[in-house]
């Protein structure tokens, strides 16, 4: 979308220490780079176990440099997922995908269909699981306890009106819609209807991603099913900026690695490709023709919820200052 290398490590391969949770089991820090080699050289730094995590994984951190820049794909099985493409794509968007696929067939890759069934479930069960994670996270934005205090602006100062005054003042339009939806999803008597039953499309998600990989070496698709669109110009219609993530949402469910690079333009927009890998995964390599390698990113661990770690005393920053606004004692747990 904005024609840069954006890498999405393992689940645990990064420690998420310092930084506010959003939601538990699918917060990641990755790197964002020009080319595959900048990323990997940030991603050799910042990965690694961290004690101050209690996710963070133990597995030692590979010379993700030296094998970025690796250029043979001779035999490597790439497959390409059948429910990622197709309809609902533009045009411009499957142009720019087959023009990959064939330079690296001609460079010696072989090219397979992979069948992946849940995938077509995954945008439905990640807005379930994501919100619902989210809403407890962010509860600790009371105004009573933890972060900042916004004051009603008349009435008497009690908890419910100082904490509705705080919320209402600090979260935006979309943080309130997922807050909502996530309380609902959690609340008595449908959290098996959706939550639970969310959890259960992501094991099967898990599984389509372990059968597809006994029968290739990485997974390719499209990043979006569209181009980059102008800044701004889908706000007013969250349906459809949900719908821009349902080609990575998957790999962030299963907690695989991936990777996502330029693929040239298309209706003078950036199109760009997803690779993803598992922990079966042939040396890296790089896209023939392109100036952009592609890295199958470290090994692969499959997520569990999880509460997060410690945070840092340096986190959350205070905000610049604001009418009718006192800062609290924060607390750390």
């Amino acid at each position: 979308m904005t024609g840069t290398v954006g890498t999405k490590p393992t689940y645990g391969s990064v420690s998420r220490y310092g930084a506010i949770a959003m939601a538990s089991s699918l917060d990641q820090i990755g790197p964002v780079a020009r080319t595959t080699e900048d990323a990997a050289l940030l991603h050799a730094l910042i990965a690694g176990h961290d004690p101050k995590d209690s996710t963070s994984l133990t597995d030692e951190v590979p010379d993700f440099a030296q094998a970025a820049r690796r250029v043979d794909v001779t035999g490597l099985k790439v497959g390409v997922i059948r429910q990622l493409q197709g309809e609902g794509y533009q045009q411009g968007v499957l142009a720019r995908f087959q023009e990959a696929l064939d330079a690296l067939r001609e460079a010696g890759a072989e090219i397979v269909e992979v069948d992946c069934p849940s995938f077509e479930h995954a945008l439905s069960a990640y807005y379930l699981i994501m919100p619902s994670e989210a809403s407890s996270n962010l509860a600790r934005y009371d105004g009573v306890r933890y972060g900042h205090r916004v004051l009603p602006e008349d009435g008497p100062l009690t908890i419910e009106r100082v904490m509705g005054a705080t919320r209402a003042a600090g979260f935006g339009d979309e943080v309130k819609r997922r807050i909502v939806l996530g309380t609902y999803a959690l609340s008595a008597g449908y959290y098996d209807a959706y939550y639970g039953s969310a959890q259960k499309v992501r094991t099967l998600i898990q599984q389509d991603f372990e059968a597809a990989f006994e029968q290739a070496d990485v997974l390719i698709s499209p990043t979006s099913p569209t181009v980059a669109f102008r800044l701004g110009e889908k706000l007013d219609d969250p349906l459809a900026m949900y719908l821009n993530d349902v080609a990575t949402i998957p790999a962030n469910l299963a907690g695989v690695p991936g990777i996502s690079v330029p693929g040239g333009l298309a209706d003078d927009a950036p199109a760009a490709s997803c690779r993803w890998a598992s922990s079966s995964s042939r040396p890296p390599v790089r896209t023939p023709g392109s100036t952009t390698p592609v890295r199958p990113w470290s090994v692969c661990s499959p997520p569990t919820p999880n509460r997060c770690g410690p945070r840092s005393p340096s986190w959350p920053p205070s905000p610049p200052s604001r009418p009718r606004l006192q800062e609290s004692e924060d607390t750390y747990d």
